[in-house]
């Protein structure tokens, strides 16, 4: 009997869905179709608009990136050209610290001489005249 009753009410559903569809007429049918055609058209033109805005975005950051990437390449250049002004930096003072020691070493020199110098006056050398021979 259960077997019985459960294709009773299948069958009563059946009927009732089908009742239901026949409540629309033709014309209702078609403007239902003709709305949701319309939807699908919008929604396409709207995901249309959509991939044409993602497609300028992705082209503005590619521009970005490529931008960012210069910036990285100058700002590389720059860092080499401060680690070479570092090393000439070096370089300068070590030139500097030699040129002090090579005046020092000059002035000492020219003190020396000097003071020899100095000697050689005190001693009163009398440097006998030239002799003058006549023709």
């Amino acid at each position: 009997m259960k077997p019985y009753a459960f294709l009773l009410a299948g069958w009563s559903i059946v009927a009732a869905c089908s009742a239901h569809a026949a409540f629309f007429t033709d014309e209702e049918a078609h403007n239902q179709i003709h709305h949701l055609k319309e939807r699908v058209s919008n929604l396409e033109a709207g995901s249309k608009q959509q991939a044409e805005i993602i497609k300028q975005q992705e082209e503005i950051i590619r521009q970005q990136v490529e931008a960012r990437k210069q910036q990285n390449r100058e700002i590389l250049e720059l860092q080499a050209q401060i680690d070479a002004l570092r090393g000439l930096r070096g370089q300068y003072e070590v030139l500097a610290h030699n040129l002090q020691e090579i005046e020092k070493r000059q002035r000492d020199s020219y003190i020396d001489l000097d003071t020899r110098l100095r000697r050689l006056d005190k001693r009163d050398v009398v440097v006998p005249p030239p002799k003058l021979t006549k023709p």
